[in-house]
């Protein structure tokens, strides 16, 4: 293990025991005893799972179906799956940079940390943009996620903006990126729209499973997505243990909802993303280890490592 990865590590640890703590001081005159909803329906719960992983399926589908179709579906869920199961237990969303040796094996550096940008703003631009749109409808009456929301819908403006001017003025600029501002990446931002989309509905079935009114949960997904994915901005602890739970708690507020009861259902909806991603990561692990790509995985690890 190089010392720059030890470092990053030591870095990561520090960091989450700082996240922890805080979130501790947060919702320390709660009730913790209180650590599920009384009443769950694990029948529920277990269909959220299930389509958890769906959605990262259908994620996936954004690079074979989308910008990049010498990919096919399985290995493109491996990049996706991979690295959101690694983003659960290792700090500081290092599962993007991991995520990058499982493209394919003939794929060169380059064409992976393009691939691997690419994705990560899609993925920022789709959820900054439902996350405008769901603001009228999840009533936050937070101040700070307000602010923070309004303030990165005109940072995302102003880089498309900045974006545009360079591909209108700078002809090499321009020929660096057509390869991937065609019809494809139309597809793409489709998929991921409708990957974001199936993600909230597990939310959804978390608060129905919980015992709250399906109709009431549907404006609950919404309000605990904004708010979880602008504070998951945070490059933090593992699986944003304490982050979430603070969005969760703080998103919940502005309808209404005990703060207790609110801590209570984060925990549910946590946990349903920990069973999807960690079985379905480890099974895609294990394959991608003996399938086709293995040695050039094996070897990108060994280099990482």
């Amino acid at each position: 293990m190089n010392k720059k990865f030890k470092l990053q590590l030591l870095f990561g640890v520090i960091v989450t025991a700082a996240v922890i703590y805080y979130a501790i001081k947060v919702v320390k005159d709660l009730k913790m005893t209180v650590n599920f909803p009384a009443h769950i329906n694990w029948w529920l719960v277990f269909a959220a799972v299930l389509i958890y992983m769906f959605s990262n399926y259908i994620r996936g589908l954004a690079y074979s179906r989308g910008i990049e179709p010498e990919m096919d579906d399985m290995v493109s869920l491996e990049v996706i799956a991979l690295g959101h199961a690694f983003n659960m237990i290792l700090p500081l969303h290092a599962g993007e940079g991991l995520r990058m040796a499982f493209f394919p094996s003939n794929f060169s550096v380059k064409r992976r940390t393009k691939l691997t940008i690419i994705s990560t703003l899609s993925d920022s631009v789709v959820v900054v943009a439902i996350s405008v749109l769901t603001i009228p409808f999840a009533h936050i009456t937070d101040k700070t996620m307000l602010q923070a929301m309004w303030i990165l819908l005109y940072v995302y403006i102003g880089l498309l903006s900045l974006l545009a001017a360079l591909l209108y003025f700078v002809p090499r600029f321009r020929g660096y990126v057509r390869e991937y501002l065609k019809l494809s990446a139309v597809k793409m931002l489709i998929w991921v729209s409708l990957s974001w989309i199936i993600l909230v509905l597990t939310y959804w079935l978390g608060f129905v499973a919980a015992g709250y009114n399906p109709q009431v949960s549907v404006q609950m997904a919404f309000t605990v997505f904004v708010t979880t994915n602008i504070i998951n901005l945070i490059p933090a602890s593992p699986g944003a243990i304490g982050l979430f739970e603070t969005g969760t708690v703080i998103g919940l507020a502005g309808l209404g909802v005990d703060k207790s009861d609110a801590l209570s259902v984060s925990f549910l909806l946590h946990i349903i993303q920990y069973m999807a991603l960690l079985p379905l990561g480890a099974f895609l692990y294990i394959k991608a280890l003996h399938g086709k790509y293995g040695q050039a995985i094996k070897a990108a690890l060994r280099i990482n490592s």
